[in-house]
């Protein structure tokens, strides 16, 4: 799914400022998700590999980074190594890479926090007045990109979203759903292994568009929807083409916003083309057989199946969270990539809160 966009254009701009202002050796960006209060990571351009890849962390818990935000300042640390020894899991993998100072600048949109951007030098005391001075300058080019690569995603989320809210009288439950398969997904992507190719920046773009996977079910009637019995073959049959349905929908909102070209939308396409193929083949529409399913599609598959067990429905009752976790275990390499089902293993306390914080009638 990593290709190049925003993480393009940030390394490019990371060779412009090599240009002008020395040793800079790192460049990341971290984003605020004010629903969850978490900071995760989101792209980066680095000496090598990036210390903080597939990190999240709450904002509460970093102080520091609190105080930024609060304040609406930057931040210098002239000697990183004067932290050895903090308890702070970031710090620490920032030294161990050999970095020795840093400058961050808290980044907003429209007077909200958008996350922090971090410039990292090997170098101790780098960040004189005249580096910062020119830092800003690329600080407001960064965050103008950051804001544009989200706003669009955005944009298509809200359109959908008010869609989805003039169909929520119809099943109160489907808003907490889709709120709980998108963070669901999220800790999925961020524990699986690194070689199977997904960035952070992947993971982001997969977290903004794993909530529409449902979407086509808004145009599917209410008695097959709700009906609190088995659906008999043909109800099934309409009931299976949501999937249809909302790639046509998703394509058509695509083009009216835009954003048909974007690299991204083969992951939103993933997103609702394919949660419903299986590992074995047996799934649908295409019947599509284990890595041929794509990487987005095999997540939010994991992800969307638990969040239906362990909630309601008209025809069945709630699993526990552990019965679920069961089910998953169960049919791992049948119904379910094993890898994704062993990263869902490793995050489930994670889903444990995340199930507690979007309560099924609660969920905005």
């Amino acid at each position: 799914m990593q290709d190049d966009t925003l993480s393009r254009k940030i390394a490019d701009i990371h060779a412009q400022i090599r240009g002008h202002v020395g040793d800079i050796g790192r460049i990341g960006i971290a984003l605020y998700h004010a629903d969850s209060g978490q900071l995760s990571t989101f792209v980066h351009s680095s000496d090598g590999q990036s210390p903080l890849e597939r990190y999240q962390v709450p904002l509460a818990e970093v102080p520091s980074l609190r105080r930024l935000h609060e304040d609406g300042r930057s931040r210098i640390i002239d000697d990183l190594a004067s932290l050895a020894g903090s308890p702070s899991e970031h710090t620490r993998r920032i030294l161990a890479a050999g970095y020795r100072s840093s400058y961050t600048c808290p980044l907003y949109a429209q007077g909200e926090l958008l996350g922090f951007l971090f410039f990292d030098s090997r170098q101790p005391g780098h960040f004189r007045n005249d580096v910062t001075l020119r830092l800003d300058s690329y600080a407001g080019l960064i965050s103008s990109l950051v804001s544009h690569a989200l706003s669009a995603t955005r944009a298509l989320r809200s359109a959908m979203a008010l869609a989805r809210e003039l169909g929520r009288h119809r099943d109160e439950e489907t808003a907490g759903h889709l709120d709980r398969v998108a963070h669901y997904t999220r800790s999925i992507a961020m524990a699986l292994p690194e070689r199977l190719g997904h960035s952070d920046e992947d993971v982001e773009f997969l977290f903004q568009f794993a909530g529409l996977h449902d979407i086509g079910k808004i145009a599917i009637p209410d008695h097959i929807l709700q009906k609190p019995g088995k659906l008999d073959a043909d109800e099934y049959e309409i009931a299976k083409s949501h999937v249809q349905k909302g790639s046509e929908m998703i394509g058509t909102m695509m083009r009216e916003f835009g954003l048909a070209n974007e690299r991204y939308a083969g992951l939103l396409h993933d997103v609702i083309a394919c949660h419903h193929e299986r590992w074995d083949g047996g799934g649908y529409p295409r019947g599509l057989v284990g890595e041929a399913i794509p990487l987005a599609g095999r997540i939010v598959a994991v992800a969307d199946v638990f969040d239906a067990l362990t909630n309601p429905r008209p025809y069945k009752r709630a699993w526990t969270l552990d019965e679920g976790m069961a089910y998953l275990r169960d049919n791992s390499g049948g119904q379910f990539d094993p890898q994704c089902v062993a990263a869902a293993e490793r995050c489930f306390d994670d889903w444990r809160r995340i199930h507690a914080r979007f309560h099924p009638l609660d969920a905005a």
